[in-house]
């Protein structure tokens, strides 16, 4: 079978969720595609439900050597698929019927352009329940500033990529586990490529969204180090890259938000926020001044947190008045905008009707 696209899903153990997700994607307007499932290691039981999706247009792959994540598995997926153009989607989100359709339609149109980046809606249970948007597409700041802030423009999903340039620039860092989109997203931009941006686009992919807090006070020693594996290869890619330079200081501030990160967020800080300051000095050498500010204001804050809250709240406006602007910018987390009304009532009947619901 030919396809024009395939649309690439890295799974591990959630069998049920992935069965919504290509039932999502076989409801496609689009007839010329496949999709591409990489298996990240799931257990037995999984990968024998894994395997029962596969038919003709369906293919499935487990992982058996490289880093476990899903830089690995997308990378794997991107060899694997015989397509021009390549989609993303994750395990648990849901691809509209008109998303592969609007996006290949619109790369014709617009042939020039390496990808076409479209916006995502978050849900929690059914797409249109929330009228929350991924974030703010064009918000008058270079994207790859934003992404080097961690104010991601756009979600993984986003983008319809030419598979030709992806492989241009080298794909996905399996290095890099948490915050793997991002990486890639500000590599992809930095090496040149021509991305073309439809912020008024009706959504086509709905991110799903759990109840259950994202961040807790249990975070393993393997994430831990996967966020500073992430610094690390983001410190080496924009070092090692001239055009870069000017982002060097927007990535400098990632060390300090996430030894904040951990501060507020790690049952047991201290550690991890050590070994977060120890690679900023070494990577960046700061000023002497710098250096004990940051230094004892984590050292007052994580003495203070537990007891003393309020004075981790003035250390912090203090901190602020001392150490560069960029260490509080406009990055930080996703911030989700609303999607307009008819946009959300444009979805909802499209959904409700194409798939079939009440």
């Amino acid at each position: 079978m030919t396809s024009l696209v395939s649309v690439v899903i890295p799974h591990f153990d959630r069998s049920e969720l992935l069965a919504l997700a290509v039932a999502s994607v076989m409801s496609s307007s689009e007839k010329e595609f496949d999709v591409v499932i990489v298996d990240d290691g799931s257990s037995a039981d999984e990968w024998r439900q894994v395997q029962s999706l596969g038919n003709e247009r369906v293919s499935v792959i487990r992982r058996s050597d490289g880093h476990k994540g899903p830089s690995r598995c997308r990378n794997l997926g991107v060899a694997a698929s015989r397509a021009s153009y390549i989609v993303f989607l994750d395990s648990d989100d849901i691809m509209a019927p008109w998303c592969l359709e609007t996006r290949l339609r619109t790369a014709m149109e617009e042939p020039a352009a390496d990808c076409w980046v479209f916006p995502v809606l978050l849900f929690r249970d059914s797409p249109g329940d929330q009228r929350f948007l991924w974030n703010k597409m064009k918000n008058g700041i270079d994207d790859a500033a934003r992404f080097a802030s961690s104010d991601p423009p756009w979600h993984t999903s986003s983008p319809l990529w030419k598979k030709s340039s992806l492989l241009g620039f080298g794909g996905f860092n399996e290095e890099v586990i948490y915050g793997d989109d991002s990486d890639m997203h500000l590599r992809a931009l930095l090496s040149g490529i021509a991305a073309r941006q439809y912020p008024e686009s009706l959504p086509d992919v709905f991110v799903r969204r759990s109840e259950a807090p994202r961040i807790t006070n249990s975070l393993s020693p393997a994430l831990v180090e996967s966020r500073r594996v992430r610094l690390r290869e983001g410190t080496r890619f924009l070092k090692d890259t001239p055009t870069a330079s000017g982002l060097l200081r927007c990535w400098e501030a990632q060390y300090f938000a996430e030894a904040e990160f951990l501060l507020f967020n790690h049952r047991e800080a201290t550690e991890p926020v050590g070994k977060v300051l120890d690679a900023w000095e070494s990577e960046f050498s700061p000023a002497v001044s710098l250096r004990r500010t940051v230094r004892a204001y984590f050292a007052a804050a994580l003495a203070c947190r537990r007891r003393a809250y309020l004075m981790v709240r003035i250390a912090r406006r203090i901190v602020m008045r001392l150490v560069p602007p960029a260490f509080f910018s406009f990055g930080g987390e996703v911030t989700p905008v609303m999607a307009t009304e008819p946009a959300i009532l444009e979805v909802r009947k499209r959904m409700h009707f194409e798939t079939g619901k009440p």
